[in-house]
């Protein structure tokens, strides 16, 4: 699916993360050092046991609010991805909804698209907003592995946990936006979590060959779709599977070093919450120049995956 709008811009990003930070050495010692090697991750935070991932959500979201300089009564939609939320019903997009103040006609709802919900979230909103259903949304991505993880497992040591917010603005500029996403569910058991309380089940060769494909690859047509060419692109901001994925997207798309923006090694994979995560942490937001080109991108289970390619507008 292709999305092509107008107009569209990230004005706020605001990040929340638990205190409990969880080194190699504390969940799977034997292979601590591999892991920091190979996989690029050395720790990452988890949800403390009287802590919900809501709370980080609508931190996340009034951090958002802030740096944006708009009030919740101002947002017209919001949108979170997450395939670990806190409860079965309501969704963690109402529960924020009252807990930030927005408006009444404010529309607020869940997506789940695992690793690749943010890119999932942008384009929905891209959607609304290209329909003048609205001119501020609210985009987050959350996430909270270490709920369905086997720490018996040496899978155990992927995944963090986080939340992390956006506010776009749907202006009348000519600014380009575009964004496409795909799936392909014939093997979905490649990565799976039984509910209601199952634990991830990953083949991890499968989700690596998978990612180091469909990433440049959807980044390529993405470019050969909008005519950018990939050396155009300034800054990536992707979802943070294994330094292994991130360097073999490097490789192929031959992206220079300093482009493609980590922070697996403190956080791990945070699932939906990496895009917008990577992005609050690359401290880029005030220093991207007027015109320039960011690039998104991200696979999850499904598998579904999608590249966004935004180019930005200085307020």
């Amino acid at each position: 699916m292709f999305i092509d709008s107008k107009g569209l811009q990230i004005i706020g990003c605001g990040l929340g993360v638990p205190k409990k930070e969880v080194p190699n050495s504390k969940l799977y010692p034997n292979t601590s050092k591999w892991v920091s090697e190979k996989l690029g991750i050395d720790s990452r935070h988890y949800i403390e046991s009287d802590k919900k991932l809501v709370e980080y959500c609508i931190n996340a979201s009034n951090d958002a609010l802030r740096m944006a300089g708009i009030s919740a009564e101002e947002i017209d939609g919001i949108i979170v991805a997450t395939s670990t939320p806190d409860y079965i019903n309501p969704s963690m997009a109402a529960i924020v909804h009252g807990a930030i103040g927005a408006k009444e006609n404010c529309a607020a709802f869940d997506i789940q698209a695992v690793c690749a919900g943010f890119i999932y979230a942008l384009g929905i909103a891209a959607s609304l907003g290209a329909s003048g259903s609205g001119k501020y949304f609210l985009v987050l991505g959350a996430d909270q592995f270490s709920k369905i993880t086997d720490f018996s497992s040496r899978d155990c040591v992927f995944f963090g946990d986080a939340a992390a917010a956006v506010v776009v603005q749907i202006t009348d500029e000519k600014s380009m936006f575009a964004l496409e996403i795909f799936s392909d569910g014939s093997n979905w058991r490649d990565f799976h979590t039984k509910a209601p309380q199952g634990k991830f089940k990953m083949n991890s060769k499968a989700v690596s060959n998978m990612a180091n494909l469909k990433i440049p690859e959807a980044v390529e047509g993405l470019c050969k779709k909008t005519g950018i060419n990939i050396e155009k692109i300034s800054y990536f901001f992707t979802h943070q599977p294994s330094k292994a994925v991130l360097d073999s997207v490097e490789k192929k798309l031959d992206i220079p070093e300093g482009k493609l923006f980590r922070n697996l090694q403190y956080r791990g994979n945070t699932a939906s919450a990496s895009i917008p995560s990577v992005f609050f942490d690359s401290n880029m937001f005030t220093k991207i120049k007027d015109g320039e080109i960011v690039c998104f991108a991200a696979i999850g289970a499904g598998w579904v995956w999608g590249v966004a390619l935004l180019e930005w507008r200085r307020r």
